[in-house]
């Protein structure tokens, strides 16, 4: 696992995971499985205020997500 940045009691990690392309959010109350590709939530628990933040940032930085991504699954 790796976590690629803190957003409070939150993180955004990328595994050495299975398809399709994802990342975690991770905190306390909080485990989410988002979509690299759609940025769509596939599962978990959230707040919806408590990730936006987090999905609004892995939004503008989705090159540095996926060659991250690519790095650890390829």
């Amino acid at each position: 696992m790796t976590t690629v940045r803190r957003f409070g009691n939150l993180r955004l990690a990328i595994f050495v995971d299975h398809n399709p392309p994802h990342f975690h959010i991770l905190g306390p109350d909080c485990s989410v499985v988002v979509n690299l590709r759609t940025f769509e939530i596939m599962e978990g628990t959230r707040e919806p205020a408590e990730v936006a933040h987090v999905l609004d940032w892995a939004k503008a930085n989705a090159g540095p997500l996926w060659r991250i991504w690519r790095a650890l699954n390829e």
